[in-house]
């Protein structure tokens, strides 16, 4: 895919929304040197052209009692039907936050949350149940150094 060549004030909106989505159009227009309507406007094409994707709340995991991440590496048989059967289980499953398919040795990428070490262990034992998981690697965290999934693209988007 191409990359988007944006407009300075394009790059203004969306860094002004990355640092807080909470904004109104007014206080978005004036940080950016725009009218509340001219803001609006840049917001609704970014959103049409898919640049933004939508908007959302960052929750703490731990104050709502989901302190157990972890991240699991999955090799899959090849039969298509039991990766399918695989990947519908995964799009399901509540403690999934991301799913990603890999070239290379592993096929799939996911990243969990679970509220403890039980409830992650009956989810593995699921996940192995089905078919198409010839073998898994898990990874848990213990402490969280960063997270700032914005960071790479505020540099980006500077003038």
């Amino acid at each position: 895919m191409m990359e988007m060549k944006l407009k300075k004030k394009d790059k203004c909106v969306l860094r002004a929304l990355l640092e807080s989505g909470r904004l109104s159009y007014s206080e978005l227009g004036r940080r950016c040197g725009i009218s509340r309507q001219v803001a609006f406007e840049r917001v609704k094409k970014l959103s049409e052209e898919g640049v933004i994707n939508g908007f959302s709340v960052c929750l703490d995991a731990d104050k709502l009692g989901f302190s157990f991440k972890a991240y699991v590496l999955i090799i899959a048989k090849p039969e298509e039907k039991l990766r399918n059967e695989l990947a519908e289980f995964l799009r399901n499953s509540k403690n999934v936050r991301k799913i990603q398919l890999l070239f290379g040795r592993f096929d799939f990428f996911i990243e969990l949350l679970f509220r403890d070490k039980e409830e992650m262990t009956e989810f593995i034992r699921r996940m192995h149940s089905f078919g198409a998981v010839e073998r898994t690697e898990t990874f848990i965290v213990y402490q969280t150094i960063k997270d700032k999934p914005e960071d790479p693209f505020m540099e980006c988007l500077s003038e």
